[in-house]
């Protein structure tokens, strides 16, 4: 009797399985068929269009000669500017640390490596985007970048953060600019020195010319017009201005000049030597020379050299 009661239980108990699986097969048809319902009413609807797993031909393709690159052209304004890497070397002697930028037109000393107070000019760069940059005149360096030669050029005064040596200052001196090696290679000696190689974000592209102006493509053409004219350039004519004298040269004793005046002197001479704008004389013509606190072309007021004239004058031809 114990035998048979247990049989019939679990005959009980499968049985309730099975119709379980029945219901559930039964509302696993009925899902079907609303699937298939709702399928047949899509695909006879005039607003459906079946979509196509091929590629639409109407996107626009990327041109490698657009005037954006892959990533622009993609992304758009959500574009971030990538890292620009740069070179940077040291002067031995101040300290100061110098970005290398053949992309700057001109040669660039911050305002807070300067010593006294610093008057604005007229003289104006631009930065990439059009910004105007302030400057506060020239200033003679000599740098010693470790190459076994000096090199000594006039770096514009102006509110950056950063000192810049300029493509001026590379082609003057014909320096080679080495990112992968992280050198700076003298190309008159062939002698290098390490620096060092970090990431900016901010664009250093400064020129002399504002990128806005309509005039833009005109005048780098002639990028002389725009920088100061510090340097002897190739004379383009042949025009020539002769000062006639009469009587007996003009001839006066050596003055003694304050030992920071001399100094200065010293450097304006050596170079105006070395840029070919001077040369020795051996004349009997010789007048004294005055420091006097001057604009000096139209960038910076500081002292200038400058010759008695009134004695000069008196030995000169009138031209009326």
């Amino acid at each position: 009797m114990a035998l048979r009661t247990i049989d019939a239980a679990v005959v009980q108990k499968n049985s309730l399985r099975v119709d379980e699986l029945l219901s559930k097969l039964v509302s696993l048809e009925e899902q079907l068929a609303s699937l298939k319902l709702q399928r047949k009413v899509r695909s006879s609807s005039p607003h459906h269009h079946q979509r196509s797993r091929s590629r639409s031909k109407s996107r626009r393709r990327y041109n490698p000669q657009g005037r954006y690159c892959f990533y622009h052209f993609r992304f758009g304004k959500k574009c971030l500017p990538g890292r620009k890497f740069r070179l940077f070397v040291k002067d031995r002697e101040t300290g100061c640390q110098f970005l290398v930028d053949s992309g700057a037109d001109v040669s660039i000393l911050p305002w807070t490596k300067t010593k006294g107070e610093c008057q604005a000019s007229q003289y104006k760069l631009y930065a990439a985007n059009g910004t105007e940059i302030p400057t506060f005149g020239l200033k003679i360096l000599t740098l010693d970048l470790g190459l076994r030669r000096p090199f000594q050029w006039p770096f514009i005064i102006a509110k950056v953060e950063r000192g810049i040596i300029g493509a001026d200052f590379l082609q003057k001196f014909q320096l080679l600019i080495d990112l992968h090696n992280r050198k700076l290679i003298d190309g008159v000696t062939n002698l290098s020195i390490k620096g060092e190689v970090a990431t900016i974000q901010e664009n250093n592209d400064l020129s002399t010319v504002n990128r806005a102006s309509k005039y833009f493509n005109l005048l780098k053409l002639y990028p002389d017009l725009t920088k100061p004219n510090l340097v002897n350039r190739v004379v383009k004519h042949e025009v020539k201005h002769h000062i006639l004298t009469t009587g007996q040269p003009v001839y006066s004793k050596a003055r003694q000049l304050a030992p920071d005046k001399l100094k200065l002197a010293k450097q304006e001479f050596q170079f105006m030597l070395d840029n070919d704008i001077i040369r020795p004389s051996k004349s009997q013509w010789a007048s004294p020379l005055h420091l006097v606190n001057k604009k000096r072309w139209h960038i910076k007021t500081m002292w200038r050299l400058q010759a008695t004239q009134r004695t000069d004058n008196t030995r000169s031809i009138s031209n009326s």
